[in-house]
């Protein structure tokens, strides 16, 4: 039996439905988890969305970190872009070099994706404010250390804004990011899988692409990186040591609520339906620059996407997640 967020994905597909002129009463959302060159994975995911002719079916596109950046290049029709870059130009050491910091540069130079593999140029803002699909990326609020949604980005230096703000890494990544006299750093801390900030929003059915294989857990890179962030954490607001510290419990309840609810397609509204890598799969590092590695990644992420969500795979149970 096939999930609910899959039918109507299938049905708004086959129907040409599009924003603004729905033919039913739902409200679909993408949910995006990033992981830095991890999200290739979630990046492959949107390129295969983009070749199936699903994007136009979402009426909510909601990411952190680089979950946010790939959301918003799907939106800008550079999806597919985006996923080969990762394996490109941006797995070598002028995107990811871990000895930056210590000349107090970030490890990620997310200017970079931004202008390199995101689309997200003039004409790519102009795509995504113009798609009808509600984008919207989640930050950790500095001063209140709560994860919070950001939205009704009108402006390229908005739209910038907001995704430098939703990925940037504690300490690796440098200064938080100021929007509108707020202090901002990476969403992933207080949400890496947005489910929940679309149920807000409305989401009457929610797509989630995760990035960690099935049955790999969230863990610290170290001990010494985990003492470094948080001695940063706690120079902006002790309370943020407290999140960060909390952030793998926090993410392994989405986990396990997401696989629940994928498996039972009778719970719901709202129905969510998460796509994974299976168990067995090697997973990526934050700041992995190997490009096989990378590209067998995207390739498998892809394919899984396939399987999923296009037309044929309605005659055929769905893969496990």
């Amino acid at each position: 039996m096939s999930h609910p967020v899959a039918n109507v994905l299938r049905e708004r597909a086959a129907g040409g439905s599009r924003p603004g002129a729905r033919d039913d009463p739902h409200r679909v959302a993408l949910a995006l988890e990033g992981g830095g060159m991890r999200g290739v994975v979630s990046a492959a995911m949107t390129a295969a969305l983009e070749r199936l002719e699903l994007t136009r079916c979402f009426d909510l596109v909601i990411g952190a970190s680089a979950g946010a950046i790939n959301g918003a290049a799907l939106l800008a029709g550079a999806a597919r872009r985006g996923a080969a870059a990762y394996c490109g130009p941006l797995a070598s050491r002028t995107f990811v070099s871990p000895a930056r910091v210590l000349r107090g540069k970030p490890v990620i130079d997310v200017n970079r994706i931004l202008d390199l593999a995101a689309g997200l140029d003039a004409a790519g803002h102009e795509r995504i404010v113009g798609s009808g699909t509600d984008f919207r990326c989640v930050a950790t609020d500095v001063d209140s250390a709560r994860p919070v949604v950001l939205s009704g980005m009108r402006s390229q230096r908005e739209l910038w804004d907001a995704l430098l703000a939703s990925s940037r890494m504690p300490w690796a990544g440098g200064a938080p990011v100021e929007i509108g006299g707020r202090r901002y750093l990476d969403g992933g801390m207080g949400s890496a899988i947005p489910v929940a900030e679309a149920i807000v929003a409305g989401a009457t059915h929610v797509l989630a692409l995760q990035t960690r294989p099935h049955g790999v857990p969230r863990r610290s890179a170290s001990r010494v990186g985990d003492v470094l962030i948080e001695r940063h954490l706690r120079r902006l607001n002790p309370a943020l040591v407290t999140l960060y510290r909390e952030r793998v419990a926090g993410y392994e309840r989405v986990v396990e609520d997401i696989a629940r609810r994928s498996l039972d397609h009778a719970a719901g509204p709202p129905h969510v339906l998460g796509i994974r890598p299976p168990a067995g799969t090697p997973c990526v590092s934050q700041l992995e620059r190997r490009p096989a590695v990378l590209g067998r990644a995207a390739a498998g992420a892809e394919r899984l996407v396939e399987q999923t969500l296009s037309l044929r795979a309605a005659l055929r149970p769905a893969p496990a997640t």
